[in-house]
């Protein structure tokens, strides 16, 4: 915004002729007499000439530092929206991990139900049976490890699909 306001007023200067012919000194001190008030037109013309020449050159370039300023001011804004997609990316990758963290603790849950329910002081005759034991805790174990590939190749599929977008019906 400095170079902006410097800009603005260097056009500010460069559109009065009567400022710009007053800022050639050295002509203004070798020929005073050519400067009265009011100073004509022609004088105004001849005489602004080189102020003129030597503040466009600066005009140039703050116009080059404004156009570097936005090009700079375009790739923070890249960068901001490049850092943010990252941590996007990150963000969700941590909710996949945590999604797959809860399908391994229903996993370990349905087993310790299956646990529990076996270990209740009832006679459902399964306890006379040698090998019950050695089953039931194979059985509980395979279904934990198929629920638990089951619940994250579902889970996986869920989350590798697109995001379905709905077009509004216009009436």
């Amino acid at each position: 915004s400095r170079v902006q306001g410097f800009v603005r007023a260097m056009n500010e200067v460069l559109d009065d002729d009567e400022d710009m012919t007053l800022m050639n000194l050295s002509r203004l001190l070798s020929h005073p007499e050519r400067f009265l008030q009011p100073v004509p037109e022609e004088i105004l013309r001849e005489e602004s000439d080189e102020p003129e020449l030597i503040l466009e050159v600066y005009l140039q370039q703050a116009l080059s530092i404004v156009n570097e300023m936005d090009l700079l001011k375009g790739q923070i804004i890249t960068t901001e929206e490049q850092i943010s997609m990252q941590l996007d990316a990150i963000r969700n990758r941590l909710l996949f991990i945590n999604t797959l963290l809860s399908v391994a603790s229903l996993c370990v849950a349905i087993g310790s139900f299956i646990g529990s329910i076996f270990g209740m002081n009832l006679t459902n005759h399964i306890e006379d049976n040698d090998t019950a034991f050695t089953r039931v805790t194979i059985g509980t174990v395979v279904g934990m490890v198929l629920a638990w590939m089951l619940l994250s190749k579902f889970f996986q599929v869920a989350a590798s699909l697109p995001a379905k977008t709905y077009k509004a019906k216009l009436p």
